[in-house]
């Protein structure tokens, strides 16, 4: 019987847990799903581990498309860091932007990605608000680097 996940992801949501690691099967499971969804409990996607273990061969069609498509709180990690050799997380991020975003999609989703990854960590509320500070900052610093460089006009360039 191999339905263990159903139940974790059952038990997840009925002892309040914050995060779920390897949630993606709660696609499979619209009111599992939308309490995850109300509950605000994050789901741990792992693109680069998923791929590699053969658990979705393309990432356009992992189901972390379809929970970023229905407004899921997703966050971004990076599974056996020394397995894939993939010490920073960007290379995860990279690919979850590449894959498992929309065609339309734009800076907008990688901004929610990266703000995300703070909102729903173990940090207390106040380093939590600390932390978004000083990422915003660096991100308005970022924006403010594609303008200048590209020679852009607005930020509406960038996003669309």
């Amino acid at each position: 019987w191999t339905q263990w996940v159903d139940l974790n992801l059952i038990d997840s949501v009925l002892l309040n847990a914050s995060r779920i690691g390897h949630g993606f099967a709660a696609y499979h499971h619209p009111k599992v799903l939308e309490a995850i969804i109300k509950k605000g409990i994050a789901i741990e996607l792992n693109p680069i581990s998923n791929q590699a273990l053969g658990l979705v061969y393309d990432l356009r069609n992992h189901p972390g498309a379809f929970l970023l498509a229905n407004g899921a709180p997703v966050v971004i990690s990076s599974d056996g860091n020394p397995v894939w050799f993939a010490n920073p997380l960007s290379h995860d991020f990279y690919m979850a932007f590449m894959g498992l975003g929309a065609v339309y999609d734009d800076l907008k989703l990688l901004k929610q990605l990266a703000m995300n990854s703070i909102t729903y960590s173990a940090m207390t509320s106040v380093e939590k608000v600390d932390a978004l500070a000083k990422w915003q900052n660096k991100w308005n610093i970022f924006i403010a680097d594609v303008i200048s460089i590209y020679k852009l006009s607005s930020v509406d360039e960038i996003i669309g």
